[in-house]
């Protein structure tokens, strides 16, 4: 019996050798890599935390960006349309270069558009105008050109005077460009 008892003790003590090497297999195999890639996984959430505040903090300026842009837009959108319209708009300009041509007292006006042309951005108008006056009439009415709310340039300006006439009258011609956006008014 004390031999059974020796070999169930034997017995035991092996079966618990086992379960304890399997233990010790199963703490170094499965369990400390496991919480070895926890502690990276937390790891790098903390970080990912980190990366993500820092990430919303500077985002906070973004709406307010948005809203300045908007705002920029709205207001530059507004004063380029004014000054270079989608359209070519020839009647309104013609008409109001022949009111200031009047105001200024300029004879003799005579204001033929040529044809438009396509730049890359944009269109270009030619309008050759010829006209006589005194330079005092001639220097408001440039000044009066210069304030108008189109977009207009003088490209060419030709000026000879009548000295035999007192004060000396100016014969001027000169060509002014006005330009717009829309390519559907242009011709063909």
């Amino acid at each position: 019996m004390q031999k059974q008892m020796g070999y169930a003790v034997k017995d035991s003590l092996a079966a618990l050798g086992i379960l304890a090497a399997m233990v010790v297999a199963a703490v170094l195999f499965v369990y400390a890599p496991q919480v070895r890639q926890l502690d990276e996984l937390r790891d790098e959430i903390t970080s990912k935390k980190l990366a993500l505040q820092a990430d919303a903090e500077r985002a906070k300026v973004v709406p307010q960006m948005l809203r300045r842009i908007q705002e920029m837009k709205e207001r530059y959108n507004e004063r380029w349309e004014k000054r270079l319209p989608k359209r070519k708009e020839l009647g309104a300009f013609l008409r109001e270069i022949s009111e200031n041509l009047e105001r200024e007292d300029l004879a003799g006006k005579l204001i033929e558009p040529g044809s438009p042309k396509k730049e890359e951005l944009y269109h270009t108008l030619p309008i050759l105008m010829r006209f006589q006056g005194s330079f005092t009439a001639f220097a408001n009415f440039l000044e009066r050109l210069d304030k108008m709310q189109r977009l207009t340039r003088i490209q060419k300006v030709q000026i000879t005077a009548d000295t035999k006439q007192v004060p000396a009258l100016l014969d001027v011609q000169m060509r002014v460009n006005i330009y717009f956006t829309d390519s559907e008014a242009l011709p063909g």
